[in-house]
């Protein structure tokens, strides 16, 4: 389930939720840094998307309880300071590191960046897992993907968010092209999955389009 392109490798239960719960985290961080609270407040002010996100999470995948209990291990949703290197390598590095990253305009930027890689990358993730582990059938699988990124994406404070269909704009160009090639290794039936989640996805966030 490569971000950008290759093979999906045949990977453990817990390989495959520390894929979900890495950006899941880092939106996290991201966000309370955006409405500028603590991580434990921010958790305290979301813990609806973040419990009927974890709930689709588990749904997706099939997961045990032992896999689910990870995110508890990674500490993301227990306070703690967000520093500086934190945002930069959730934004993937957008600013040049210094102790402050430059006052607030260019923590807000930093965090801001972060929070759009970090919504793209869980959605691949979410599609990727629900692809490989077919929890659930693609026309119940792809609702509940569009609703948790849809809830995701808000976060952040007035004006801060991303809508579903930016979001789902930004996963489309930046993670299917590599996983869809011919070239990429990607195993036939998860190609298949693949383009299934897109066309349903694509009926769901932009029925225009």
């Amino acid at each position: 389930m490569a971000e950008g392109g290759g093979a999906a490798p045949v990977a453990s239960e817990t390989t495959l939720v520390r894929e979900v719960f890495g950006p899941l985290g880092g939106l996290v961080e991201c966000g309370a840094v955006l409405e500028a609270v603590s991580v434990g407040e921010f958790v305290a002010r979301h813990r609806g998307e973040l419990d009927r996100t974890l709930d689709v999470v588990r749904r997706l995948g099939a997961f045990h309880a032992e896999s689910m209990a990870v995110m508890d291990g990674l500490g993301y949703l227990r306070e703690h300071e967000v520093p500086p290197a934190g945002l930069l390598m959730w934004s993937g590095c957008i600013e040049e590191y210094t102790p402050d990253l430059g006052g607030p305009e260019a923590v807000r930027r930093t965090a801001r960046m972060g929070a759009d890689l970090q919504l793209a990358r869980l959605l691949q993730a979410l599609v990727g897992v629900a692809a490989l582990r077919g929890g659930v059938d693609v026309e119940c699988g792809a609702p509940e993907i569009a609703e948790v990124i849809g809830a995701l994406g808000a976060w952040g404070g007035p004006g801060g968010g991303r809508s579903l269909h930016e979001v789902f704009l930004m996963w489309r160009v930046a993670f299917l092209p590599g996983l869809l090639t011919p070239s990429s290794g990607s195993p036939e039936p998860f190609r298949r999955r693949l383009r299934e989640y897109a066309r349903v996805l694509e009926r769901v966030v932009a029925p225009q389009e």
